[in-house]
């Protein structure tokens, strides 16, 4: 009799607890995963050794139509996902190898990592990149999505080179490839045209100098800033920059796709 008891509370016991799992899942419910297929490559990543100034920009191209990926599944409204658009992240170096050994984990990461967003996560949450922002403030994302899927070149140059108005500092999006300003396709928000400011302060440019107040030389305390004690060289600075495209869930939650390395440019400071 004792046993047949002991066994009947141990069948009770499971019953209960299997009841408590299922209303936990039921209740609290499993996070619904979204895959985000990350933005295309436009030109050649640009890089710091470039001796060529007319290069030193950065492009990526949008990834929303159905013949480049599942991003254009999100445009629907009776999708409880929506793609938001690209996003642009950037870091600021002092020393070049730290710079090289972050991208160097990051593609790892892409190659090889069993969890898709860990990348994005890394270089955000871990490594501190900011995302880009405008001469009219914050715009997120910066290439927010059209009404319908539609794959665009993004062009960005952070500092003007010349006198003339082809390689000035701007933001260009278009249906075609961009390697120079054209005002035609140049980012607008609000019906004016904006420009690449950083993120610590979005009155700030990237023409670093040591006599233009609009444009200051980095500090280490900078928000956009990894900073070394040991510089790679002396009045040059490092700008390393990815994009991501972004969506949101019902609950306003932001996911990510795996980042697109658009490469790095080598900006040394003036006015010294």
């Amino acid at each position: 009799m004792v046993k047949k008891m002991n066994l009947f509370h141990k069948i009770k016991v499971c019953a209960l607890l299997a009841s408590v799992v299922v209303l936990m899942f039921t209740a609290c419910g499993l996070d619904t995963f979204y895959y985000l297929d990350s933005p295309l490559y436009a030109t050649s990543p640009v890089t710091t050794d470039n001796e060529d100034p007319v290069k030193d920009f950065f492009s990526c191209r949008t990834n929303e139509e159905s013949s480049t990926g599942d991003n254009y599944l999100y445009f629907s409204s009776s999708s409880d996902f929506r793609f938001l658009g690209t996003e642009i992240y950037y870091k600021i170096y002092n020393n070049l190898s730290t710079m090289r050994s972050v991208e160097s984990s990051v593609s790892s990461m892409i190659s090889s990592t069993s969890s898709y967003s860990s990348a994005a996560d890394y270089l955000i949450e871990s490594k501190g990149y900011k995302t880009l922002k405008t001469s009219s403030g914050s715009v997120f994302p910066l290439v927010k999505a059209g009404s319908s899927p539609d794959n665009r070149y993004v062009y960005i140059r952070l500092s003007n080179y010349g006198s003339g108005e082809d390689y000035k500092s701007a933001i260009c999006v278009g249906n075609y490839v961009i390697d120079r300003y054209d005002p035609s396709a140049s980012l607008n928000v609000d019906g004016v045209e904006v420009f690449p400011r950083r993120n610590s302060n979005s009155a700030y440019g990237f023409s670093f100098s040591t006599t233009d107040e609009a444009n200051p030389v980095p500090s280490r305390d900078d928000s956009d800033v990894t900073y070394s004690e040991t510089t790679t060289e002396e009045g040059v600075w490092y700008v390393d920059m990815y994009a991501v495209s972004v969506g949101r869930d019902a609950s306003y939650t932001l996911s990510y796709s795996q980042p697109y390395l658009m490469g790095a440019v080598k900006i040394v400071v003036s006015g010294s």
